[in-house]
């Protein structure tokens, strides 16, 4: 029989200094979930409108206990049936039948990323600290308080029983085109990219007429043996059930669909009656805090089991749509049949850069980075991390595994092209980016690819290149961006205008570059394996990273605040006292 740990019995007495709870039942492990529990009683001094005074809960503790998770569930008897606002979907029963599977959000939403109000880390201080939020959540679910109007909205916890993953683009913009078409149901079609990931691609209502349309990059391959096809509803409300429980079996979907379920949802399920499992997706207005306008619309993407179809009828019916629905209704979509929800998530562009983006008059703009090395390849990974989403590539080199060293690229690109394989490597960062590689050398004859451009980013260092480019007479921003010997320096240069020409170079650029070229001379370089004329130069990884974020941190500042004149600038590593690495300063 397994015994808890001294340091866990220690912990669980501090129950006795909450006079509001009572210990129920002691420390049990529970062999099915690998955690030890016991279960107290909450006595409150409040009204009881929307949590009963008296209230059973379960606390689970990892056998790892000070180490692992500690988890607070409402009881199947004693506990509470609704689900809250912070609290995981509760109207599934543990497969113990002692709790429900609403666990509750203690952690206040700031711990992770700065610290805050998080949870100790000593045994009895994390123990009572748990009973403390237990008892504050209380006391908040009853006065309507979890959230406030100043929250960031969160949707309803969904138990996802499908891997699958289904991709949606929705923004302000496509609410008002939702708004437009008026439509509430209809089919859509979507395309599958591999790794269980699917992509919506545009919707129609039940005539066939265009709803909306998403917006892919170069990513999501259009290619019609990926299409298939689904069916959505549109709903004006967040589908919840008991306060804030989102649907986990038919029945409770029925009761929040309410008429729809046997008019409208009926014909979409026509639709689709071909011997195959479809999606269907409901779609709902969501506003970005609690109590604020709604400005776009989510979805929930459903799994459905194969439908009745030809002959496959309910007995006593013809093969018809009557026939087909009362074989729907008691064999396969029963009242008690869980759902198949599958993970959904919005990839809209300005939502999966929340972490980090560029200023909008960065983004908007189109760029053209020629040389694709090191340098180039860094640089360009940068931007469209950052919201860049048009992109140019051209180099005419092919990967090699010395590139490696500092290359974005893996081996799994050697031998080919590096504007080729970094177009396909910038375009899985971000479904929206659409990028193009040109694999030739820049010369007169593919000067014109760079016409459609706003910004030419120049990463090769040389002067053929600086001298092509002078002649583009068409108004644009100039950027040439190059490192010194060993990286020990990174050169800048920012145009905005026509004519770009070396004479716009800074004198002390040249100066710099001619003792970088005696420095070489000097010492010598290390060469790419055996041969004649092998000579590579010597940087680290590190070092042309962080000449790459230099320039792009400059001139990403230099773009958003419309900076017309010419701008140089050397950056030049800098020591400390001690000899050690201090950072780039700008001479």
């Amino acid at each position: 029989m397994k015994n808890p740990s001294k340091i866990l019995l220690e912990s669980r007495r501090c129950i006795d200094e909450f006079s509001q709870v009572e210990l129920l039942t002691d420390l049990t492990w529970d062999e099915e979930d690998a955690v030890w529990y016991f279960s107290i009683q909450v006595h409150q001094n409040f009204e009881g409108k929307n949590i009963p005074m008296e209230t059973v809960w379960y606390v689970t503790v990892q056998d790892i206990f000070p180490n692992g998770k500690v988890k607070i569930f409402p009881a199947v008897n004693g506990g509470i049936t609704d689900t809250f606002y912070h609290q995981s979907n509760n109207g599934i029963i543990a497969k113990n039948g002692l709790w429900r599977e609403g666990d509750i959000c203690l952690k206040d939403p700031l711990e992770s990323v700065a610290d805050i109000n998080s949870e100790p880390v000593h045994a009895m201080e994390r123990m009572r600290w748990n009973i403390i939020r237990l008892l504050e959540w209380i006391d908040k679910a009853e006065n309507d308080a979890l959230v406030s109007m100043h929250d960031n909205f969160e949707l309803p916890d969904v138990v996802e029983l499908q891997n699958k993953y289904i991709i949606f683009n929705e923004d302000c913009v496509s609410f008002m085109q939702w708004e437009d078409a008026g439509a509430k149901l209809g089919t859509f079609k979507m395309y599958h990219q591999g790794n269980n990931q699917y992509f919506i691609d545009s919707f129609w209502d039940m005539r066939g007429t265009l709803c909306v349309q998403n917006e892919w990059g170069g990513y999501v391959d259009k290619n019609d043996k990926y299409m298939q096809e689904g069916i959505w509803i549109i709903l004006d409300q967040i589908p919840v059930i008991n306060r804030w429980q989102a649907p986990n079996t038919i029945a409770e979907l029925k009761e929040v669909l309410g008429i729809l379920w046997d008019s409208d949802i009926v014909r979409l399920l026509d639709k689709i009656r071909d011997g195959k499992r479809h999606l269907f997706l409901i779609g709902f207005p969501i506003p970005k805090l609690f109590g604020g306008e709604t400005e776009n619309y989510h979805w929930w993407s459903w799994m459905l089991p194969v439908l009745s179809h030809h002959n496959k009828t309910q007995k006593g019916f013809r093969p018809n749509k009557i026939g087909w629905y009362w074989r729907d209704c008691l064999s396969i979509l029963k009242d008690d049949q869980p759902i198949d929800w599958c993970f959904s998530e919005n990839w809209n562009q300005r939502q999966i850069l929340n972490r980090g983006m560029f200023d909008r008059e960065v983004t908007k703009k189109s760029y053209a980075i020629i040389g694709a090395g090191s340098l180039g390849s860094a640089i360009a990974e940068l931007l469209v991390r950052s919201g860049v989403w048009r992109i140019l590539l051209i180099d005419g080199d092919t990967l090699s595994v010395g590139n490696l060293a500092r290359h974005t690229l893996g081996i799994k690109n050697l031998n080919h092209y590096k504007a080729h394989e970094l177009q396909k490597h910038l375009e899985e960062i971000n479904g929206h980016v659409r990028a193009k590689a040109v694999p030739e050398y820049l010369s007169g004859t593919t000067l014109n690819l760079l016409n459609p451009y706003d910004v030419i980013i120049d990463c090769t260092a040389k002067d053929s290149v600086i001298n092509l480019l002078s002649q583009i007479k068409s108004e644009k921003i100039f950027l040439s961006v190059s490192v010194g010997y060993k990286a020990e320096r990174a050169y800048f240069s920012y145009h905005k205008g026509r004519h770009f020409n070396s004479s716009m170079f800074d004198s002390r650029l040249e100066d710099m570059t001619k003792k970088d070229k005696e420095q070489m001379k000097k010492d010598g370089l290390p060469w790419d394996g055996v041969g004649c004329w092998n000579p590579v130069f010597p940087a680290l990884a590190c070092d042309m990273h962080l000449a790459a974020t230099s320039a792009v941190e400059m001139f990403v500042q230099l773009i958003a605040k419309k900076r017309n004149e010419t701008f140089n600038c050397i950056f030049q590593k800098k020591y400390g006292m001690d000899g050690l690495f201090a950072g780039y300063e700008r001479i």
